[in-house]
């Protein structure tokens, strides 16, 4: 069976399925600041998000209605609106930034370990399109091997993310065969490399064994 070594080449396509394992975090649901007005805050989009010191914890990337995902600059983190108290200056929350990012990194660490312990061989891995990609042959610690109907190709385990179907490759179908496709003259060329040394090696010894038995003979 072929085996393509995709790393570089699939790198940019992968991002997106890296992104989905970078999700928001879901921060820890706290009661409104003290000292804030309960009133709902105005969470708007862009909205700056202070601590009860009059602190940045960070600014409003968006918000569903039910919750804000609040982006520090280090972490983004999930955070229910009941949470955010209405402030002088704009919503307040019963957290500082480095509290909220502690928080958030611990989650995504746990979530992290939690997908990793998924990749196992033997599951089904889908594309960006839906598309069942092929299966899990072995992990190690950077790579993926995955067996597909063209072959064995190894992606970078930062490729690969939680999806509605299970494990997402950041990847469509045609992407990853394009990739693989492309992979292959580069697999030739440097098996070609390596069998042409390996000849110059081999002719190299021939030659200084012929010099050495030369050597040796008694002049008549």
């Amino acid at each position: 069976m072929k085996h393509f070594a995709v790393f570089a080449l699939a790198s940019a396509a992968l991002v997106p399925g890296a992104a989905l394992a970078q999700a928001p975090a879901q921060a820890p649901t706290t009661a409104p600041a003290a000292g804030a007005d309960t009133t709902a805050a105005a969470v708007t989009t862009g909205a700056t998000v202070y601590d009860t010191s009059g602190g940045v914890v960070g600014t409003v990337e968006s918000t569903d209605g039910t919750n804000a995902v609040v982006n520090t600059g280090t972490v983004k983190a999930a955070i229910p609106l009941t949470s955010l108290g209405k402030g002088a200056q704009g919503p307040v929350l019963a957290m500082t930034k480095a509290q909220l990012e502690a928080a958030a990194g611990q989650q995504q660490a746990q979530a992290s370990a939690e997908f990793k312990s998924k990749l196992v061989p033997g599951a089904t891995v889908y594309g960006t399109g839906g598309t069942q990609l092929g299966t899990i042959k072995s992990v190690d610690a950077t790579g993926v091997t995955l067996t597909t109907a063209d072959g064995d190709a190894v992606l970078p385990v930062t490729g690969f993310g939680p999806g509605p179907q299970g494990i997402l490759l950041g990847m469509t179908a045609d992407q990853l065969k394009a990739a693989m496709t492309a992979a292959a003259p580069a697999a030739g060329a440097t098996a070609g490399a390596d069998a042409a040394a390996t000849t110059d090696q081999a002719a190299t010894t021939t030659e200084t064994t012929t010099t050495t038995t030369k050597s040796k003979r008694k002049p008549r």
